[in-house]
């Protein structure tokens, strides 16, 4: 589906085509290992015939960390490296797959608790040796929990799968990078701290939403102008280092208060809607779409140049008219258009410099008579027009 075909069915255009339903993959798109439902899948029929074994249940220690300061593209590289890893470790394993995030899963079918053991401490050992990665090179611990499928009431793979994320647990509280088995001791580690943690946990997830919904634009459901003036903050000192080498899109939609007062404020609100989701369905996933205020949306387009910013630009006037939301008091078409300023530079390019230049260039050429159209300016050392 085109990204046009994608705003007029969120719009109700077109009616949505009925699917049917699709199994989740069984394969995990960034390790290549099975996904956690083929390893349930597993444990079941084992449990079934009533075989015995070991899962291996670990995550990685301090890994959003990782993620926050080398960005995710590092972080799945470091997932596939430990990854690779596992599969090394333990080679007689009926399956090792990724059990989702940080945390991967190993069932070792046959295997007595004290071998299994045995295996996971050179687990520990193989993934502190240092991985080569685009970042640099790193030095990478994991915690692991293990628990076997014999136990008293271990009988189910929640079960068993609850008894590892509990051993898991208190090898995170006893300091990280250690290796902890399920039994009455992991049990009272854990328990008492459960209500605790729950409820922080709670706390956390609220402020998280409320934090999001005071970045987040009502109408349109983008990031809006306080996102984006954090952006632009946390961009002019050490802050996100993927837009230390962006460009910047300004949106302005033409005609706009024409619009509102022909067609109504009810109909503008459709089309702004309409607009925004267009702009995101053009845009790619990391880049950061704003609407600023007003008929006003920007995009900063991390790692792009002038002629990749360009042509992302020309996408999405393209987007916006194709969209044909009838426009009867504009001088430009008898549609919703957007007029569009694009900026770059050169290295150390703020982003605010790169958005004021988007926007007088915007502003400009809707002067000059150049509406519905795009229009770039580069900047030289030291912010100057070029």
């Amino acid at each position: 589906m085109t990204p046009i075909e994608r705003v007029k069915r969120w719009l109700g255009f077109a009616a949505p085509a009925p699917t049917a339903g699709t199994p989740p993959s069984s394969t995990d798109e960034v390790t290549g290992l099975p996904a956690r439902a083929v390893m349930q899948q597993r444990l079941a029929a084992s449990l079934q015939a009533g075989a015995t074994g070991v899962v291996v249940l670990l995550d990685v220690d301090n890994f959003k960390y990782f993620n926050d300061r080398h960005g995710h593209a590092v972080g799945d590289a470091l997932l596939r490296a430990i990854a690779a890893r596992l599969v090394e470790v333990f080679p007689t394993a009926d399956c090792v797959a990724r059990a989702g995030g940080d945390e991967f899963a190993a069932f070792l079918p046959g295997l007595a608790l004290d071998d299994a053991m045995r295996l996971a401490q050179r687990c520990l050992e193989a993934m502190r040796a240092p991985l080569a990665l685009a970042g640099g090179t790193e030095i990478v611990t994991v915690s692991v929990g293990v628990a076997t499928l014999d136990g008293p009431g271990r009988r189910t793979v929640d079960a068993v799968l609850r008894a590892c994320e509990m051993a898991l647990h208190a090898a995170r509280a006893r300091g990280r990078d250690r290796v902890v088995a399920f039994d009455g001791d992991t049990r009272q580690v854990v328990a008492p701290g459960r209500d605790a943690m729950a409820t922080v946990a709670e706390l956390q997830q609220r402020h998280r939403a409320l934090r999001e919904e005071a970045r987040t634009d009502a109408l349109t459901g983008l990031r809006n102008r306080l996102a984006l003036d954090e952006l632009l903050h946390g961009a002019s000192g050490d802050g996100d280092q993927r837009v230390q080498r962006a460009a910047v899109a300004f949106i302005d939609v033409d005609h706009f208060g024409n619009y509102n007062h022909v067609h109504g404020d009810a109909a503008g609100d459709l089309a702004l809607a309409a607009v925004a989701h267009a702009v995101q369905a053009c845009s790619r996933e990391a880049d950061f779409v704003f609407r600023k205020g007003g008929e006003e949306f920007v995009v900063v387009l991390p790692d792009a140049d002038n002629d990749a910013a360009v042509a992302a630009a020309e996408r999405v006037r393209a987007a916006v008219q194709d969209l044909a939301l009838s426009h009867a008091a504009s001088s430009v078409a008898d549609v919703v258009t957007v007029t569009i300023g694009v900026a770059s530079g050169p290295p150390g390019s703020t982003l605010r410099q790169l958005l004021s230049a988007a926007a007088e260039k915007a502003m400009a050429a809707k002067v000059g008579g150049q509406r519905n159209s795009v229009h770039a300016v580069r900047l030289r050392d030291f912010g100057t027009p070029g």
